[in-house]
């Protein structure tokens, strides 16, 4: 990992006459200095703050642990956040969106299984910030969960839901986490049936935000143009707004499961397949990064080992992407792709057999390379971006990581070597646990066809 690449000479190669690019060292990558700083609010609420002076802009987001794992049903978690901006004890919806537009701010909302964010851009000039930051305040310390508003945003969930669950790749991930993680929160299904829907009030809404949207239930996030002192003061203000005193209760450990097969017959032009495994290793865990680049190397990126094997050698799939989904308590490892019907058994074979070498063999020294370069860049280009800066602090507040995590980041991928990768797969991932999914139409099998190398 520490050996220089020497460019070619010059006359030849992708350096060509560039005399700038002589010598130029591949290995050295440039260093993170992201200075973070954390506290608490006298309410409870941490804070996580990077001071950002190249644009006029702030970003605040809003992490509670109120996640559709928070409650049964999960709906409510998700109609409690979508309802939070049709209108607070101040102003209704449409004064609300109309004051929002004209200062120029913009407000996001999102739920997962672990939290539901909600997020403010905002111009940092005191003269727009300000009431963008008591507009954001209001919607979410004081909604008024009106019940017309209610019910227009419970049909668009049943048919929002209703399409996600015809999308053959959404209704794979689905099947995969009620396997997982039957019994567990995790394994409740996130869609929504009128029936369920029905039964939830404005009531139910103002008693779960009571609690989950308390000051001691949130992590902030704060990027942009403010000084510590404009920042801590806006997060005392937003942070006293709140209901105060409640903390969700930590979730039940993640299932033991074992490994399976599920065949969803759909109709459709392709099969969405899906390989996933349980794995039980913290985002904060040292050991954690070998993962991350062991993911690398398999399937993310043209030059990764499967997207050759079944793209660029086979023209089979467009794209074959893998990730590693760290949850609250446990999570998963999962390799997703599409692929012509007939071919649905023996690419799940060919997709294992290789996951079965990388963890038997592990990682190339020239793999590992590459994928630390990857990782490394991918970081660099988002902490070059308040916005996905901001989201990235939010995750990895999320995942309890060191304050000084982007700035060392690097190093760690430094140090792993090839056995290193390999010792962490073989101790970490159970390929007997794995689930393999496939949702689309139902067709004889063949073989993979014959490989142009």
């Amino acid at each position: 990992m520490n050996d220089r690449i020497s460019p070619p000479p010059a006359a030849h190669g992708i350096y060509g006459g560039l005399l700038s690019a002589q010598g130029l060292d591949l290995q050295q990558r440039e260093a993170i200095r992201t200075k973070v700083h954390t506290w608490r609010t006298d309410a409870g609420t941490g804070v996580t703050f990077v001071e950002a002076r190249g644009l006029p802009i702030v970003d605040v987001v809003l992490c509670f642990n109120a996640g559709t794992a928070s409650v049964d049903p999960p709906s409510l978690a998700a109609l409690t956040l979508y309802m939070l901006d049709e209108g607070s004890l101040r102003f209704n919806a449409a004064e609300h969106a109309q004051r929002i537009e004209r200062l120029g701010a913009v407000v996001e909302k999102q739920i997962r299984h672990d939290h539901a964010t909600l997020s403010l851009r905002s111009v940092s000039t005191k003269a727009l910030l300000d009431p963008a930051i008591e507009l954001f305040t209001s919607l979410a310390a004081q909604p008024a969960f009106p019940a017309p508003a209610l019910e227009k945003i419970k049909r668009q969930l049943v048919l929002h839901d209703a399409a996600r669950a015809r999308q053959p790749v959404h209704r794979a991930r689905s099947e995969a986490y009620r396997h997982l993680f039957s019994g567990h929160p995790y394994g409740q299904p996130q869609g929504s049936t009128a029936q369920v829907l029905d039964a939830v009030t404005p009531a139910d809404l103002k008693a779960f935000h009571r609690r989950a949207y308390s000051a001691t239930n949130l992590e902030m996030v704060v990027v942009g143009d403010l000084s510590r002192i404009e920042a801590q003061a806006m997060a005392q203000r937003i942070s006293q707004a709140l209901p105060q005193g409640w903390a969700a209760a930590e979730l039940p450990a993640a299932p033991q499961t074992s490994g399976t097969t599920i065949n969803i017959e759909q109709a459709g032009a392709g099969n969405a397949v899906l390989l996933a495994l349980p794995i039980d290793v913290p985002a904060n865990d040292p050991e954690y990064l070998a993962l991350k680049l062991a993911c690398e190397v398999l399937s993310v990126g043209s030059d990764s080992r499967l997207m050759k094997a079944l793209r660029k050698h086979q023209g089979l799939t467009y794209d074959i992407y893998s990730q590693l989904v760290p949850k609250r308590v446990g999570g998963l490892f999962a390799i997703e792709w599409e692929i012509a019907p007939p071919y649905v058994k023996s690419s799940q074979a060919l997709v294992e057999a290789m996951l079965h070498d990388l963890v038997l063999h592990g990682p190339t020294e020239d793999e590992l390379q590459l994928a630390c370069q990857q990782l490394a860049g991918q970081l660099l280009r988002t902490v070059a971006q308040n916005k996905r800066l901001a989201e990235l602090l939010t995750e990895t507040t999320q995942q309890r990581q060191p304050a000084d995590h982007l700035n060392t980041y690097n190093e760690g991928l430094a140090e792993l070597t090839p056995e290193a990768v390999r010792d962490v797969l073989q101790r970490r991932f159970d390929l007997t646990r794995r689930v393999l999914v496939s949702v689309g139409p139902a067709a004889d099998q063949q073989p993979l066809p014959a490989s142009d190398q």
